[in-house]
């Protein structure tokens, strides 16, 4: 074999050579990445708010368990997805904020039929996904907005009667001021008699025996 064939020969081996490591390290990598990526759903899996994402045709195309969770649909229901974010995102409350972050509220039915309220946040614009075309972060407020109904809070002035102590109404009305906060309220309220009334209405009976 000529020297140039030598040449030519070292050549193609120092190419093939290379072809391997390079073959080799893009294995590597995508084996990493596809890791990663697992990882990455595993997590989202995981997370304590709703997550989830549709493609370009707005099929959904993930979700995570607390989806399942708070919609009530499993794997099994979600096989066929055409309309179900129709069904789920019933009526759309408007904007709102959650810790300083713009997001939407919307009230949704559940498969069981029960209304629960949750908010979202589009995350697609802030951090896209390859794949995802829309994706998005829910958190269910159900709870939160039930016990806000539950509670009433008493604020401003009251005008109070400042003889008999009634209080006025937003109707005008005049009311037991017992009434007025059980009302407006949680409390309830039990009788008694404190000592110095006990002693104006009382006056025989002695407290201190």
């Amino acid at each position: 074999m000529s020297p140039k064939e030598n040449d030519l020969q070292a050549q193609l081996l120092a190419c093939q050579e290379a072809l391997r490591v390079e073959t080799a390290r893009r294995l590597s990598a995508e084996t990493t990445l596809q890791k990663a990526r697992a990882n990455f759903r595993k997590a989202l899996q995981a997370l304590p708010v709703i997550i989830y994402a549709t493609d370009d045709d707005g099929s959904l195309i993930f979700y995570n368990r607390e989806f399942e969770r708070v919609s009530g649909y499993t794997a099994d229901d979600l096989l066929d997805s055409s309309g179900l974010l129709d069904l789920l995102l019933r009526e759309d409350e408007g904007m709102c904020v959650i810790n300083d972050a713009a997001c939407r509220k919307w009230k949704i039915e559940a498969k069981n039929g029960q209304g629960k309220v949750v908010v979202w946040s589009e995350e697609s614009a802030v951090v896209p996904l390859s794949g995802w075309r829309s994706w998005k972060i829910g958190l269910d407020i159900t709870e939160l907005e039930a016990a806000r109904e539950r509670v009433k809070i008493l604020q401003g002035l009251l005008p109070i009667c400042a003889h008999c102590k009634k209080i006025r109404n937003d109707e005008g009305a005049w009311t037991q001021l017992e009434a007025y906060i059980s009302e407006r309220s949680e409390a309830d309220f039990t009788h008694g008699i404190c000592p110095e009334c006990m002693a104006k209405l009382y006056p025989e009976v002695d407290l201190k025996s």
